[in-house]
Protein backbone atom coordinates (compact mmCIF):
# COMPACT_ATOMS: atom_id res chain seq x y z
CA UNK A 1 0.00 0.00 0.00
CA UNK A 2 1.31 3.47 -0.81
CA UNK A 3 2.70 5.37 2.18
CA UNK A 4 0.01 8.05 2.25
CA UNK A 5 -2.76 5.45 2.09
CA UNK A 6 -1.13 3.38 4.85
CA UNK A 7 -0.80 6.46 7.05
CA UNK A 8 -4.43 7.45 6.44
CA UNK A 9 -5.54 3.88 7.23
CA UNK A 10 -3.72 3.95 10.57
CA UNK A 11 -5.04 7.43 11.39
CA UNK A 12 -8.62 6.42 10.60
CA UNK A 13 -8.72 3.52 13.04
CA UNK A 14 -8.74 5.59 16.28
CA UNK A 15 -11.35 7.94 14.80
CA UNK A 16 -13.59 4.97 14.01
CA UNK A 17 -12.96 3.54 17.49
CA UNK A 18 -14.05 6.85 19.05
CA UNK A 19 -17.24 6.85 16.98
CA UNK A 20 -17.99 3.27 18.00
CA UNK A 21 -17.35 4.15 21.64
CA UNK A 22 -20.23 6.62 21.39
CA UNK A 23 -22.54 3.73 20.48
CA UNK A 24 -22.51 3.83 16.70
CA UNK A 25 -22.37 0.25 15.46
CA UNK A 26 -22.49 0.67 11.67
CA UNK A 27 -20.09 3.00 9.94
CA UNK A 28 -19.63 3.72 6.25
CA UNK A 29 -16.85 5.57 4.51
CA UNK A 30 -16.12 7.09 1.12
CA UNK A 31 -12.72 7.33 -0.51
CA UNK A 32 -11.57 9.31 -3.54
CA UNK A 33 -8.57 8.20 -5.63
CA UNK A 34 -6.00 6.63 -3.25
CA UNK A 35 -8.50 7.18 -0.44
CA UNK A 36 -10.47 4.32 -2.00
CA UNK A 37 -7.60 2.02 -1.03
CA UNK A 38 -7.85 3.29 2.55
CA UNK A 39 -11.58 2.56 2.63
CA UNK A 40 -11.11 -0.95 1.24
CA UNK A 41 -8.42 -1.67 3.80
CA UNK A 42 -10.80 -0.54 6.56
CA UNK A 43 -13.44 -2.90 5.16
CA UNK A 44 -10.97 -5.79 5.13
CA UNK A 45 -10.38 -5.49 8.88
CA UNK A 46 -14.10 -4.97 9.59
CA UNK A 47 -13.71 -1.37 10.80
CA UNK A 48 -16.55 -0.17 8.55
CA UNK A 49 -19.69 -1.80 7.22
CA UNK A 50 -20.32 0.06 3.93
CA UNK A 51 -18.10 1.79 1.39
CA UNK A 52 -18.20 4.13 -1.58
CA UNK A 53 -15.18 4.40 -3.87
CA UNK A 54 -14.81 7.37 -6.23
CA UNK A 55 -12.20 7.17 -9.03
CA UNK A 56 -10.38 4.39 -7.14
CA UNK A 57 -6.64 3.97 -7.49
CA UNK A 58 -4.12 1.54 -6.00
CA UNK A 59 -6.78 -1.20 -6.00
CA UNK A 60 -6.54 -4.57 -7.65
CA UNK A 61 -9.15 -7.29 -8.11
CA UNK A 62 -7.75 -9.24 -5.13
CA UNK A 63 -8.58 -6.26 -2.88
CA UNK A 64 -12.21 -6.40 -3.93
CA UNK A 65 -12.32 -10.16 -3.30
CA UNK A 66 -11.88 -9.41 0.41
CA UNK A 67 -14.76 -6.92 0.61
CA UNK A 68 -17.71 -8.44 2.44
CA UNK A 69 -20.04 -5.48 2.79
CA UNK A 70 -22.14 -3.24 0.54
CA UNK A 71 -19.90 -1.19 -1.71
CA UNK A 72 -20.47 1.30 -4.50
CA UNK A 73 -17.71 1.91 -7.04
CA UNK A 74 -17.98 5.10 -9.08
CA UNK A 75 -15.54 5.81 -11.88
CA UNK A 76 -15.21 7.98 -14.93
CA UNK A 77 -15.79 6.99 -18.54
CA UNK A 78 -12.23 8.02 -19.42
CA UNK A 79 -9.86 7.13 -16.59
CA UNK A 80 -6.39 5.67 -17.05
CA UNK A 81 -6.05 4.79 -13.37
CA UNK A 82 -9.36 2.93 -13.11
CA UNK A 83 -10.62 2.21 -16.62
CA UNK A 84 -14.23 1.06 -17.01
CA UNK A 85 -13.03 -2.48 -17.77
CA UNK A 86 -11.30 -2.71 -14.38
CA UNK A 87 -14.30 -1.27 -12.57
CA UNK A 88 -16.50 -3.86 -14.27
CA UNK A 89 -14.17 -6.60 -12.98
CA UNK A 90 -14.49 -5.16 -9.47
CA UNK A 91 -18.29 -5.21 -9.77
CA UNK A 92 -18.36 -8.77 -11.09
CA UNK A 93 -16.05 -10.12 -8.39
CA UNK A 94 -17.91 -8.39 -5.60
CA UNK A 95 -21.42 -9.30 -6.71
CA UNK A 96 -20.49 -12.92 -7.48
CA UNK A 97 -19.03 -13.69 -4.08
CA UNK A 98 -21.15 -11.56 -1.81
CA UNK A 99 -24.66 -11.84 -3.15
CA UNK A 100 -24.86 -8.04 -3.27
CA UNK A 101 -26.52 -6.74 -6.44
CA UNK A 102 -24.46 -4.90 -9.07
Amino acid sequence: MARAAQKAFEEAKPVIAAIKKKGVSNIGAAGYCWGAKVVVELVKVHEIQAAVLFHPSLLIVDDIKEVKCPISILGAEIDKTSPPELLKQFEQVHSAKSGFPE
